[in-house]
């Protein structure tokens, strides 16, 4: 624990900062221009297989798509609203592209379950969650940070083909995605 009661390993897993676009190609290519992150891993339709899908408490079907690149040991995601209700849509409706959530990467399923549960009972409120089960396993959760940072934080862990896709993105590998 750290000095303010939050366990210490939510912030030892600090790893991603997103971005909301409305073009992911023309951003890539600005992160590649302008910021030297050559290697993309595109995930086009990244919410279509995914379950467990709530907005505000409630049941959704948003959709969007992402794209991943690495600067350094930071993950940088561009995330394009592609359809139903989202923060990301939420997010370009009132603030237009931008800074949108910072990520802490967990280890596995019960380090995420215990991270959930201090950020429930800090106060916060989560605002959006997914669940993708495959060849990639990841669970994810948006939580309302605006009024204290002035953005979204993300708690999430990944698992299965995505593990390795990811150390290869940040080794500096050509990578695609896999199912």
């Amino acid at each position: 624990m750290s000095d303010s009661g939050v366990p210490s390993y939510i912030g030892r897993a600090f790893d991603q900062i997103c971005f909301v676009v409305e073009d992911l190609d023309a951003a890539t290519d600005y992160w590649k221009k302008v910021n030297g992150v050559d290697n993309w891993l595109l995930a086009i339709d990244l919410a279509k297989e995914q379950t467990e899908k709530e907005y505000w408490g409630r049941e959704s079907d948003f959709q969007f798509s992402c794209a991943y690149g690495f600067s350094g040991n930071v993950l940088i995601e561009l995330a394009r609203h592609d359809g139903g209700e989202s923060l990301y849509r939420d997010w370009m409706d009132e603030r237009g592209r931008g800074p949108h959530h910072i990520g802490f990467l967990l280890e596995d399923p019960d380090e995420y379950a215990r991270a959930k549960e201090s950020y429930e009972a800090s106060g916060l409120v989560q605002a959006m969650t997914g669940f993708l089960d495959g060849p990639t396993i990841c669970r994810w959760s948006y939580w309302d940070t605006r009024e204290s940072i002035g953005c979204y934080t993300e708690l999430y862990y990944v698992a299965g083909e995505g593990t390795d896709q990811m150390k290869r993105l940040r080794a500096g590998e050509t990578v695609e995605l896999a199912g």
